[in-house]
């Protein structure tokens, strides 16, 4: 052999021996737990935020009128539900059999919305089905990914599932809205069944907790008395309400095309929450999370204040953008709050807590919007959605009290 092929035979040798490496750990990466986690995570949120501006549309088409906002409510209660029953459902069923069966309880309602006119009573029953499922699969997600990830790593990887989880939501109500305009919300119902049995297959994968992991629920009561812990949930429940009535305000009050339609505003919204979640993570590490709360409380009120004045397209568009960036660092802004007023011993409690008080604040913004509207109109009912977040200004105001602390032992923060 010439002296050129000998190097080529060396250098395929060579080559072989850095691929074989590469390969071995791409392929342990996509089976690592944080990966298939992840990967959950986006299935969730697809499966949840397809149909979430949808069905309050579809409801109030059957009738009878504002029961929108009876739609939205249901998916929402189901959540909550869902979030404070997972720490005492771990302590009786095996953690991936509980993920398994969350996505096919997400899957099989979404069949109802397939169907050309539902009766309203079905999609309520399948609205709080599905929101019961999501509830129950991000509670045990997160508690598996703390439990399964080392902890010098469980900051960025808690940091890559809230991504995985809240970056569909930046195109796929738009997406949702965009077929329903078109006729075709059978399709709607399609994609989250399908997303729902694929996160099932994906759920199979997922390790089991660990031998020791604690079987104890957690105690959220004995969580929610520690010094200013309630006014936070509370202001952040109020502020959540927007959440519910925006999603249920917008499908049904704006155009369904063109540039100020709910389509356009979901867009915006969902570009700017999920990139004002990233900044006020940032943030949250260089000022207290007290000072986040009282400078995005403003601007997610003027974003309100906005939407219910005008329907000109390039205000909607406006309002959009501002109320992404204002709930979006309220989001993150809340969770750091109530991690500065807790322990490490809370972490879960904190996690259900704060997980139940944005589907807690949902439904009663749903319930709100299309209780007001049932008797004044959805342009009335748009008031209220600015007032009543208002009202979490007196409780982010509370200043936080120290929390005693075991020696060592080192605060939560979350991305």
């Amino acid at each position: 052999m010439g002296i050129g092929g000998a190097r080529l035979v060396q250098r395929g040798q060579y080559d072989s021996l850095i691929a074989s490496p590469l390969r071995s750990n791409a392929r342990a990466a996509i089976t690592s737990p944080p990966f298939l986690l992840a990967g959950l995570a986006v299935c969730i949120a697809i499966s949840f935020q397809i149909l979430l501006p949808v069905v309050p549309v579809m409801a109030e088409r059957q009738g009878p009128h504002g029961i929108a906002g009876a739609a939205t409510a249901a998916l929402f209660v189901g959540a909550v539900i869902g979030e404070l029953s997972t720490p005492w459902l771990l302590t009786r069923f095996r953690s991936n059999r509980l993920l398994v069966a969350a996505q096919l309880l997400t899957a099989l309602p979404s069949l109802v919305f397939v169907l050309q006119h539902p009766p309203t009573w079905a999609m309520l029953a399948a609205a709080f089905g599905r929101g019961l499922a999501m509830g129950v699969a991000i509670v045990v997600s997160v508690t598996l990914l703390s439990e399964l990830t080392p902890p010098e790593r469980r900051g960025s990887s808690i940091g890559y599932y809230g991504f995985a989880l809240s970056a569909p939501g930046v195109f796929i109500p738009s997406a949702g809205v965009f077929l329903l305009a078109n006729g075709r919300s059978d399709v709607d119902g399609l994609i989250a069944f399908g997303v729902g049995v694929a996160g099932a297959f994906i759920a199979i994968r997922i390790p089991e907790r660990p031998s020791h992991a604690s079987q104890q629920p957690a105690d959220m009561l004995a969580t929610l008395r520690r010094p200013g812990m309630l006014a936070v949930f509370a202001g952040f429940v109020l502020v959540s309400c927007s959440f519910g009535g925006v999603f249920t305000y917008a499908p049904v009050a704006l155009p369904l095309k063109g540039l100020g339609s709910a389509a356009a505003f979901l867009l915006a919204a969902g570009s700017t929450r999920a990139l004002s979640r990233w900044v006020a993570g940032y943030i949250g590490d260089r000022v207290p999370a007290r000072a986040l709360l009282l400078g995005a409380l403003p601007i997610a009120v003027a974003s309100l204040l906005m939407l219910a004045l005008t329907s000109a397209a390039l205000w909607v568009l406006a309002a959009g953008v501002l109320y992404g960036i204002g709930f979006g660092a309220l989001h993150t802004a809340s969770y750091l709050a109530m991690n500065e007023r807790g322990t490490s011993s809370d972490s879960g409690a904190i996690s259900a807590l704060w997980n139940s008080a944005v589907d807690m604040g949902g439904s009663l913004g749903g319930t709100m919007i299309g209780v007001v509207a049932a008797q004044y109109g959805y342009a009335a009912a748009a008031w209220s959605l600015p007032v009543v977040a208002a009202l979490a200004l007196p409780l982010f105001l509370l200043p936080a009290r120290e929390v005693p602390r075991p020696v060592g032992e080192a605060e939560i923060f979350v991305r």
